[in-house]
C-alpha cells in the first residue's frame, strides 16, 4: 500500500536549487524519502520520518480510530492527498497517487487504472483512510477489476511503520477467487495466502470483512467466515516470537498491473500479459466500508514513523500478495530501485508537483 523514490527523484530533477542542511526547516517541516514539505504526503503519520524532520513534532500523530460507515455519497469521502488538511471528520480517504485515477460517482469509490505508455504498464490507484486503525472489524462491499488478466484489486490493513499487514486480494486471473493473506513485520512469506471460489467478483458487490483481536484474525464473505488465523498458531520456536500482525496502520484500496509488472512470480499470480490499449481503463468500486473500532485504541504503532513504501500505487510492501512496481500497484514491494537508504540533503517539494 504512496508516492516514492521513483516520483520524488523526478521532481527533484527540476528543482532549481538543494538545501544546505540535512533537515527540514520550519516551512517545510516533514521529511520523506529525502524531500521537505508541509502537506499531507509528508505529514502524515506512516509517511513522515519524524527522525528527520525539523522536530519531534513535525510528523502528524496518529489519527484515533473511529467506528463509522462511509457511503461514498460525497465527493468529500476521498480526496486527493495534497487536497487533505488533517481533519479525518472531513476527509475518510485521502488518493495517494499522482495522477490521481480514483473518484467519487455514483455513489461508490472508484480506483481505475489506465495505461502508462511511459512504462508500457498500467498505472493505477491507492486509496487509504486517514483514520488509522488498531483492532476490530472492517467490512467494504466491493466489485473488483477482475475482468482481464494481470488486473489486481485489493482491500488490506497495512501498517507503512511496521509492515504489518491483513489482505483481500483479487486477481483477473481467477475472476472467482479472493486471497487472504497477512504479513508480519515485512516478511513476505507468500505461501500463507489462503484462496476462496465465489462468483464472479467482477459482476456483483460482495460484503468483504475481516475482524482483528489481538488472539486472532477472522476473514468473511458476505457474512461467511472463510479463514481464521489464530495468534497462538504464528508463534516461531528458533525465534522465540509470534508473527502476527499487532500494531496501528490504515485500511486501504488499491488496483495496479501485476500482468506487466516485469516480476515472473508476480505475472504468474496474477496473470499476463494484462491486455491494453491506448483508451483501456480496469475499475475497482466500493460501495461502502463499515469500521467498528475494538476500543483498544489507546496502543500499538509508533508516532515517530517511517515508510516502507514503493513508487508505484501500490500498497506499500511487497507484502501484499505480489510485488508492486511504478505503477500504481499495491505497493507492498518496495519497489522503488532504492537500496532503503535517505538522501543526505533535504529538498522541498516543487510546487507544481
Amino acid at each position: 500500500m504512496r508516492i516514492t523514490a521513483m516520483a520524488f527523484a523526478a521532481a527533484a530533477a527540476v528543482l532549481p536549487s538543494v538545501l544546505a542542511q540535512s533537515q527540514c526547516n520550519e516551512w517545510s517541516p516533514c521529511y520523506r524519502e529525502g524531500y521537505c514539505d508541509s502537506n499531507a504526503m509528508f505529514c502524515m503519520w506512516g509517511l513522515c520520518d519524524s527522525s528527520k524532520s525539523y522536530n519531534s513534532t513535525s510528523c502528524w500523530q496518529p489519527e484515533t480510530c473511529e467506528s463509522q460507515t462511509v457511503d461514498f455519497s460525497s465527493s468529500s469521502d476521498a480526496v486527493a492527498v495534497n487536497s487533505y488538511g488533517g481533519n479525518p471528520g472531513a476527509n475518510a480517504f485521502v488518493s495517494v497517487f499522482d495522477p490521481n485515477y480514483s473518484s467519487v460517482a455514483d455513489g461508490n469509490l472508484v480506483l481505475s487504472m489506465k495505461y502508462d505508455s511511459a512504462q508500457n504498464k498500467g498505472f493505477g490507484a491507492t486509496v487509504d483512510a486517514t483514520h488509522t486503525f488498531l483492532y476490530g472489524k472492517a467490512t467494504a462491499r466491493v466489485k473488483t477489476a477482475s475482468i482481464a488478466p494481470g488486473v489486481v484489486s485489493s482491500f488490506i490493513f497495512r501498517s507503512d511503520v511496521t509492515g504489518d499487514e491483513i489482505d483481500f486480494e483479487w486477481v483477473g486471473k481467477s475472476p472467482s477467487e479472493v486471497q487472504t493473506n497477512y504479513y508480519y513485520r515485512n516478511v513476505l512469506n507468500y505461501q500463507q495466502m489462503v484462496p476462496y471460489t465465489l462468483t464472479d467478483t467482477s459482476a456483483a458487490f460482495h460484503d468483504y470483512s475481516f475482524e482483528w483481536t489481538a488472539d486472532k484474525i477472522v476473514w468473511s464473505v458476505d457474512g461467511t467466515a472463510i479463514r481464521t488465523l489464530n495468534r497462538a498458531d504464528t508463534y516461531d520456536s528458533a525465534t522465540g516470537k509470534y508473527s502476527f500482525p499487532d500494531t496501528r496502520g490504515r485500511v486501504a484500496f488499491s488496483i495496479w498491473d501485476g500482468g506487466n509488472s516485469g516480476a515472473q512470480g508476480t505475472q504468474e499470480w496474477a496473470g499476463y500479459p494484462t491486455p491494453w490499449t491506448a483508451s483501456t481503463v480496469y475499475s475497482m468500486y466500493v460501495d461502502s466500508i463499515t469500521i467498528q473500532c475494538s476500543g483498544d485504541d489507546s496502543t500499538g504503532g509508533d508516532s515517530s514513523s517511517s515508510a516502507v513504501g514503493g513508487d508505484d500505487g501500490s500498497s506499500a510492501t511487497d507484502g501484499s500478495s505480489a510485488p508492486g512496481g511504478d505503477d500504481g500497484s499495491s505497493a507492498t514491494d518496495g519497489g522503488d530501485g532504492s537500496d532503503g537508504s535517505s538522501p543526505a540533503k533535504c529538498i522541498p517539494r516543487p510546487a507544481a508537483y
